[in-house]
């Protein structure tokens, strides 16, 4: 399969990430460019909801949950407009012909898709390529997981892992839209998981980006585009996380954010435009933490973090505002009282959201961090430069306009996330500081490039307008006070803005892609390598052929002995066929410490035979000592690796592609 025949999948994934949440946004009336924009959030709160509740409900997963649940979501929130109509003041429609923003915004997403596509897809090379790295082992039998039992809940994934469970939680939401990617393209599960990564990375992203732009600046061409042309063009965010990791749902929720960030920014009226109605942003709100918090619940710490500056700023006004106004003591002791219950809120759901895991050690200076963050090295990558002087502008067009500091202090707060996560030695205060992102810097690294785009494209419109005030006193001089006719894209000078938005965008792409081009090259080259079957740091070629037989050769109610170390977990996703373990953690239990401690050797009545029967393992799969992690732990397999150098091994050999094997136990 080569990557125009992926492409139906890929349409597929990005459809259902959009179109249902459009009728349900525009149920909660947004209109114009909201509508759109709000959009992906809505689908995946949709994604999620109906995971839960067809998992409480016994309703399998399907395009049929699905849409059921947007029917009734819809429905509700078409009666809830209905009783609310006269109550809510109607929002203004756009300053500019919507010719003129649709071609900003198109111009964006050209620039933008174009140079992730052209670097994703050759990194990924086939469609049915997968990332042979540690958590994609769990992302692909999740998938499998979804599809074999009808189950999307985020409230029970993980009983894939652990079934005594009962309550299990893990975010499903990029399982179920993988799934659903599966059902309705009839592909296997490794090409409807690249059709996500690539609706989510080289459209989503985009998009979300170019939209929160959008909300900030208003419909202005230049900005729009620069957001586009810059989304594309770090190395760190989205290609480094479909490698480290893969980071797949959590590239889901920083894709999402920036469109939770623009419902911010409704709400504090920080924007240049009102888009939408109070009512529908309340709303949206809640739909932005449901979906964020069901792809990965560090979307939602993030979102609180950035969410910090706007609440600060805004209760200082309102405090100012009513000690200068001689408010008396009620209205002040008010605005202190929720002062101190969001600060109090804040501090509770924070904490709730940390996570017990510290196993990373500093890696940067400090001195290297702070010039990470400037020059885009995070981690010590290449420099993405473009940016880091567009951001520069961005910060000097803030301190000249004296508005925006908001986005510069959220800058700083995802800079500083980063430089605790590279430079500080574990501690209190780094838990509870990063806690929520398993301290890992490179989930930490991903955030900074969000406001460094940000900065950049207000550094654009603060050119733009410099620049448009510059020409106009100059032809005001030369015409004695008339006013010079600049085109305002307004009526046929919509066409101005195609042409301009396609002019900039080609020229953008072009730019970015060059200057980035050594970091980009690099992460490309990781990808490709994490996806090829050579070295096979999973499973190798002979591996995937012999597990693409199981279906054929193991009976469907049998258990596969596997060695998680080595890539059999991989068995399930591939053939469907039940193993012993789904993924390297959590590590195996006593019962299965004993049966692959001794299964080959074990006699008949023996207490291994006995635990083996009731788990019904009777085959293994033998892919050696070529383990994706050389922990110690990765030796507690010796019946389900090199099972014929076991002195009186009984087994039988049942299939086998190279030095991949497949035995039938006869030791029980």
């Amino acid at each position: 399969m080569n990557w125009w025949q992926a492409f139906p999948a890929i349409a597929v994934a990005a459809l259902l990430m959009f179109l249902p949440g459009f009728v349900l946004a525009r149920a909660l009336g947004a209109k114009g460019f909201a509508s759109a924009a709000m959009s992906p959030l809505a689908s995946c709160g949709l994604i999620g909801l109906a995971g839960v509740v067809g998992g409480l409900f016994r309703l399998g997963w399907g395009l049929f949950s699905y849409l059921l649940v947007t029917a009734i979501c819809t429905g509700v929130a078409f009666l809830l407009r209905r009783f609310l109509s006269g109550r809510v003041s109607p929002v203004a429609p756009a300053s500019v012909a919507p010719a003129v923003q649709w071609a900003a915004i198109l111009g964006g997403m050209v620039a933008g898709s174009t140079l992730i596509f052209n670097r994703l897809l050759p990194a990924i090379g086939q469609p049915g390529n997968f990332a042979q790295v540690y958590d994609n082992i769990f992302h692909l039998n999740a998938i499998r997981y979804i599809l074999e039992t009808g189950n999307a809940s985020s409230l029970t994934l993980g009983r894939m892992l652990s079934p005594e469970s009962g309550i299990a939680i893990y975010p499903s939401v990029w399982h179920s839209l993988a799934a659903l990617v599966a059902q309705l393209t009839n592909n296997d599960v490794f090409v409807s998981e690249n059709a996500v990564v690539v609706a989510v990375s080289a459209l989503l992203w985009p998009f979300a980006c170019i939209m929160l732009v959008r909300g900030i600046v208003g419909p202005r061409v230049l900005p729009l585009v620069v957001a586009g042309a810059l989304s594309g063009g770090f190395w760190m965010f989205p290609f480094q996380l479909l490698q480290w990791g893969p980071l797949y749902p959590n590239t889901l929720a920083y894709s999402l954010l920036p469109l939770a960030l623009l419902v911010l920014v409704g709400l504090f009226r920080v924007g240049r435009e009102r888009f939408l109605d109070d009512f529908s942003l309340w709303s949206f709100l809640v739909i932005a933490v449901a979906a964020l918090f069901l792809s990965q619940p560090n979307g939602v710490t993030a979102l609180l973090a950035f969410s910090v500056p706007l609440i600060a700023a805004a209760w200082f006004s309102q405090m100012r505002a009513r000690i200068r106004a001689k408010a008396g003591f009620r209205p002040i002791a008010l605005t202190v009282l929720w002062g101190v219950a969001s600060a109090a809120a804040f501090l509770v759901v924070w904490q709730a959201l940390l996570l017990d895991f510290d196993s990373w050690k500093p890696s940067r200076t400090l001195e290297q961090a702070v010039g990470d963050v400037a020059t885009g090295t995070l981690l010590g990558g290449g420099e993405t430069m473009v940016a880091s002087v567009a951001a520069l502008v961005g910060i000097l067009t803030i301190i000249w306009r004296r508005r925006g500091g908001w986005i510069i202090a959220c800058a700083l707060i995802a800079a500083a996330l980063y430089v605790v996560a590279v430079v500080m030695y574990q501690g209190r205060f780094r838990h509870f500081t990063i806690g929520s992102w398993y301290q890992d810097p490179y989930r930490l690294a991903a955030l900074v490039p969000l406001f460094m785009i940000v900065l950049a494209s207000v550094g654009a419109d603060g050119l733009v307008s410099a620049v448009r005030g510059w020409l106009r006193r100059i032809a005001a001089k030369r015409s004695s006070g008339r006013r010079p006719g600049l085109p305002e894209f307004r009526g046929s000078g919509a066409l101005y803005a195609v042409a301009a938005a396609a002019i900039l965008a080609l020229a953008l792409s072009t730019l970015v892609d060059r200057v980035h081009s050594p970091g980009l090259a690099a992460v490309s080259t990781k990808i490709k390598n994490s996806y090829s079957f050579v070295p096979g740091w999973a499973v190798s070629s002979d591996e995937f052929a012999l597990m693409s037989r199981l279906d054929s050769t193991v009976p469907k109610d049998a258990v596969i002995g596997v060695n998680p170390f080595n890539g059999g977990p991989l068995a399930y996703a591939i053939s469907g066929r039940h193993v012993t373990q789904y993924h390297i953690s959590p590590g195996p239990d006593a019962d299965l410490r004993k049966i692959a401690m001794d299964l080959t050797t074990s006699q008949k009545g023996a207490e291994t035979c006995q635990l083996a029967e009731k788990e019904h393992v009777r085959y293994i799969l033998d892919f050696g000592r070529f383990y994706i992690l050389n922990f110690v732990e990765a030796q507690a397999y010796p019946a389900f690796d090199n099972v014929l150098a076991t002195p009186g091994a009984k087994v039988e050999l049942v299939d086998h592609q190279g030095a991949a094997k497949l035995y039938k136990v006869n030791a029980c």
